[in-house]
């Protein structure tokens, strides 16, 4: 089937009062930002992305504009990267396990899949000797979320290079899903595109900072790739939204008031969920990264979180469950909403963990 079986799931069943499932921090509304009338355009020039948009998130990631290719939200900047690089029949590594969207949309353009492994028993860091025993002369593409989508463990700079010299030695490109990078604020590693040619950076305004409905997302790559995705892009439209744009530049202009809403919640939410996980050891094993708003469990007693995912519906309250990660044993557990709803929903979850036992 040519669709996303998880984003099919998570439209129409991840919603929940106590929402446990949400991977992105709670939305904005227009009381977050201050915006004027002159800051909103409905029309202008921006075929080849909004100057202004290109020039600001240039800065914000330390490349130039002409890096900068806008897309709408990470998942159509991942698609276009993806279709832009390979072609049909090329070979294509990524990890296991990741972001279901990402898999099916390689498949949607004809990748010959690959996998490497990122093991719970290994704190889901790569492991570059199992990496270079996977890559052949035939790769074009390697795929790395980092932080991890669903783990929430990012990956080091210096692990970052020595994929990328493995990658550059057969010719291929390393895309990396940075759209969790900005959650750990100043601990976070440099932009990955800034590390060479061979490195392309997907992200967006929606996890860190609550802005989903911008649908602001980009991609930055060497100039020449960039060129060619924006030809691709052409097939989809010829304009990007000036609303859009527009807002997101004065998003943009203040995302340090941004990221600060965003750690009111999550610094709290932190500590809830290491507390949790400390309280249910019994019942849980789980790589716990300093700084997360996504953790992905594995029962200890169950080889199937889908009954744990079906009984905290009745207290409305939801979690995703690990089959949309191929790992049926685990679930994510996301703690991006505000702290009295992340504490309410924990305490559901705790209940329904000692009734399965």
């Amino acid at each position: 089937m040519k669709n996303s079986v998880y984003m099919t799931w998570a439209k129409h069943h991840a919603s929940a009062r106590y929402n446990l499932a949400n991977s992105g921090i709670l939305g904005c509304d227009l009381n977050d930002l201050t915006i004027t009338f002159d800051d909103v355009a409905i029309n202008g020039l921006n075929h080849e992305g909004y100057a202004p948009l290109k020039e600001v998130i240039a800065a914000r990631y330390d490349v130039k504009p002409e890096n900068v290719v806008p897309a709408q939200g990470t998942s159509m900047a991942n698609f276009l990267a993806m279709a832009t690089v390979i072609e049909r029949g090329d070979e294509v590594l990524i990890e296991q396990p990741t972001y279901e969207p990402i898999l099916a949309a390689l498949g949607y353009v004809g990748a010959e899949v690959k996998r490497f492994s990122r093991r719970f028993e290994n704190g889901y860091q790569i492991d570059l000797d199992e990496l270079r025993q996977q890559v052949s002369a035939r790769t074009r593409l390697i795929v790395i979320t980092s932080p991890h989508n669903p783990s929430g463990v990012a990956i080091t700079s210096d692990t970052m290079k020595q994929v990328g010299e493995l990658a550059a030695s057969v010719g291929a490109r390393v895309l990396v899903d940075e759209v969790y990078r900005d959650i750990l604020f100043e601990d976070a590693e440099p932009c990955v595109a800034t590390f060479g040619d061979e490195f392309i950076t997907t992200s967006s305004l929606t996890k860190s900072y609550g802005l989903s409905g911008l649908r602001c997302g980009w991609i930055l790559c060497s100039p020449e790739l960039a060129e060619r995705i924006r030809r691709l892009n052409d097939l989809f439209g010829a304009v990007g939204s000036m609303p859009s744009d527009t807002l997101s530049v004065v998003a943009f202009r203040q995302l340090d008031r941004l990221a600060a809403r965003t750690r009111t919640m999550i610094e709290p939410n932190i500590k809830l969920v290491h507390q949790f996980l400390c309280d249910h050891e019994d019942l849980l094993d789980c790589v716990v990264p300093q700084s997360s708003m996504i953790v992905f469990p594995r029962l200890k007693h169950h080889a199937d979180a889908g009954p744990l995912h079906d009984q905290l519906r009745q207290f409305d309250t939801s979690i995703v469950p690990g089959k949309f990660f191929e790992s049926p044993q685990h679930f994510r557990l996301g703690f991006a909403v505000k702290p009295e709803d992340v504490e309410i929903g924990l305490q559901h979850l705790s209940k329904v963990l000692r009734q399965l036992g």
